[in-house]
């Protein structure tokens, strides 16, 4: 006898933080239609904020798997204050196959967005200290949302699911402000407690997605010679370590690279991996720097590019989303 197919209805609402996020993913072995979404303007003041909503499209066929195609449903529309945006208002179809994954991403553009340089949490008390880049603005009892906050748990990743906070997304309240309002770079707030997990603070990690043609050039002694395109890279924002991979490079210890601006792509936490980054920048440290090898092995050597700063976003709460979902189960 056939079982019938079983319809559940869900709820999806978070604020919409800094950056891109990707808020919803059809499940394995369901179909979903969204049937409702709008975004809030729920911010202080006379801001108008915009709001990207896109159906983004990832293939999972073995010759195209990670591919995507986006279409935005709508793209920078405007939130005056006390306001809402009615993005769906009828039937969103979202597939789920061994060819395709359908998601939904949001992108939000606002005032006030910071970048975050350190999280000191305890996690037996649930209390963070955040740093800023620049001064946050912010006092206490304001609203913020905080993205993409990476964590490392060491000894603890079996018993977690992603090490990138917060995760759900939800807002936060501050509690306090360090140092001198108007000026200060920290405050904290309440995070909540995870017992037996201590988290230590971890730079932006970056993934490898592919390099130019003439990313690297052999800058040793007085003349440069292009080399081949590395094939892997890893970097560590910590110590600003590249590593890179050549077979056959050729290079010893103590000699210099060049790295072409925009040679080396890669995909970052800080937007949780959702878009596309070349580097080096021609404001960064390795712009139009001979890099020295080291460690030096027949196929890798590594050069210093420089630490990273940056570890996630901060901004105060100005839109929140909700969805309505129904789920039906095709299995």
């Amino acid at each position: 006898m056939a079982v019938a197919p079983l319809n559940k209805f869900i709820t999806i609402a978070v604020p919409v933080a800094p950056g891109e996020q990707s808020v919803y993913t059809a499940p394995t072995g369901v179909s979903s239609i969204v049937l409702y979404a709008s975004v809030a303007n729920v911010g202080i003041g006379t801001t108008y904020p915009t709001v990207t909503f896109t159906h983004r499209r990832t293939s999972t066929a073995s010759k195209t798997a990670g591919n995507t195609r986006d279409t935005r449903i709508i793209k920078n529309g405007e939130i005056p204050p006390n306001d809402s945006l009615i993005i769906v208002d009828g039937r969103l179809v979202l597939e789920r196959s061994a060819l395709k994954n359908d998601s939904i991403v949001v992108k939000g553009v606002q005032s006030g967005i910071t970048t975050i340089t350190n999280v000191e949490y305890t996690n037996t008390t649930g209390i963070a200290t955040i740093t800023t880049y620049n001064a946050h603005g912010f006092n206490v009892d304001n609203e913020v949302t905080l993205s993409n906050i990476v964590f490392d748990c060491a000894g603890y990743s079996a018993s977690i699911t992603t090490s990138i906070f917060p995760e759900p997304q939800r807002s936060f309240t501050i509690d306090s402000i360090v140092d001198n309002v108007g000026t200060s770079k920290t405050f904290t707030i309440d995070a909540g407690k995870v017992s037996g997990i201590p988290h230590t603070y971890v730079p932006a990690l970056h993934q490898f997605v592919s390099a130019t043609s003439n990313a690297i050039t052999n800058t040793t002694g007085s003349g440069s010679v292009a080399m081949n395109s590395p094939t892997a890279a890893t970097y560590n924002g910590a110590t600003g370590v590249l590593v890179l991979t050549i077979a056959g490079h050729g290079l010893s210890n103590g000699n210099t690279i060049r790295i072409a601006d925009s040679g080396l792509t890669f995909r970052c936490s800080m937007d949780n991996y959702l878009t596309d980054h070349p580097y080096p920048r021609s404001t960064d440290p390795a712009s139009s720097s001979d890099l020295t090898v080291a460690n030096q092995t027949t196929d890798t050597f590594e050069v210093n590019v420089g630490v990273s700063p940056s570890g996630g976003n901060v901004g105060p709460l100005q839109m929140e989303l909700i969805m309505s979902i129904l789920e039906n189960s095709i299995s």
